[in-house]
């Protein structure tokens, strides 16, 4: 059995990031790991000039202070991206020490990006094969990674988490109201919610533009940090959308929903909202599968939809077991679980 097991990751954050989805799901990650038994040697910066000199130094000094003291043979989890395109040198002169490394990928930036740059996926799939084991977001991401090269081991993770305190969730009452909830400067099909008269819209988030709303059937709800926004939303569903039209997903954004875990879906699990989302994204099998929402192709679809109280309840309910988990960290977990089998730990 292993006695060494540690996480490392730079933790960036700045008044511009502090409300944002990306330090919620990198601190909840933290908190895992240390209850999984690794040791933490975050190294948190504040970002607010950007990446410069000063931020490199430190990182690299960090890096390598913390390969000095970590004993031969141990295991250390990796937040990633992370340096991708120098801390693979770290992993190789850490080798020599028998460190394992394994990588929880909260974003491919290729394929992020597009998937369609061969350079820039070639060298991101080089970096990544670096590491012993992944744990990536779910089977279609695993099999894209796949297909472009990825030698070492996967575990898919299917659910990101989203700890959060285990409040009652208000009894199911139809509204016909939906929540999105972002940066809103991404989502500028918010603007055109007025022609789905069908159902009103909560908006939760930063950057909306006042000016350019339709009065009617959307409302902005305002700015929350991640771990207060989940006692905020006030809706009947969760959407997953992106990009300018309400027609069809964006070409990168929605592209990338095929592949992805969204953060916000974990968010509006843990809020204990079923979720409405593209048909072609990658959580639409387990909406599907575990009966937690439903599939559209574009949000004109939402004119012809109803849910009835029955239906909706259903929904709910299945919807608040699986926020039993995602609430206490248990998809992170498991993962880790079965990334230390992998590596016979």
């Amino acid at each position: 059995m292993l006695k060494h097991k540690y996480q490392f990751t730079i933790f960036e954050y700045s008044d511009q990031i502090n409300n944002s989805a990306a330090t919620k799901a990198v601190a909840d990650c933290n908190k895992i790991f240390t209850a999984c038994g690794y040791k933490d040697f975050t190294l948190t910066v504040n970002n607010d000039a950007g990446r410069k000199a000063k931020f490199y130094l430190n990182a690299f000094f960090a890096i390598i202070k913390f390969l000095i003291k970590v004993e031969r043979g141990s295991v250390i989890g990796i937040q990633y991206p992370m340096l991708n395109n120098v801390f693979k040198y770290f992993i190789k002169a850490a080798k020599l020490k028998r460190i394992k490394f394994f990588g929880i990928t909260h974003d491919i930036e290729s394929l992020r990006l597009g998937g369609t740059d061969k350079q820039l996926v070639s060298k991101e799939i080089t970096n990544l094969n670096f590491y012993d084991c992944l744990i990536v977001h779910n089977y279609k991401m695993l099999g894209w990674l796949k297909e472009q090269g990825i030698k070492s081991p996967m575990v898919p993770l299917q659910l990101f988490d989203y700890l959060s305190n285990d409040e009652v969730v208000k009894e199911p009452i139809l509204s016909n109201t939906i929540v999105f909830a972002g940066n809103l400067s991404k989502s500028t099909f918010v603007y055109d919610l007025n022609e789905v008269g069908n159902w009103r819209f909560n908006l939760y988030g930063p950057n909306l533009k006042q000016d350019l709303m339709v009065q009617g059937n959307t409302n902005w709800q305002g700015v929350y940090s991640p771990d207060a926004v989940v006692q905020h939303l006030t809706g009947d569903f969760g959407l997953i959308w992106d990009g300018e039209s309400i027609e069809q997903g964006d070409e990168i954004w929605g592209n990338y929903l095929k592949y992805n875990n969204p953060h916000k879906f974990s968010l509006y699990l843990a809020a204990g909202l079923p979720v409405i989302a593209p048909r072609n994204s990658a959580i639409g099998k387990m909406i599907t599968e575990e009966q937690i929402g439903f599939l559209i192709d574009s949000l004109h679809d939402l004119n012809n939809i109803t849910i009835d109280p029955e239906q909706y309840r259903m929904m709910k309910n299945n919807c608040l077991k699986i926020r039993c988990q995602v609430i206490k960290g248990d998809y992170f977990k498991t993962a880790v679980e079965m990334v230390e089998k992998q590596l016979s730990i």
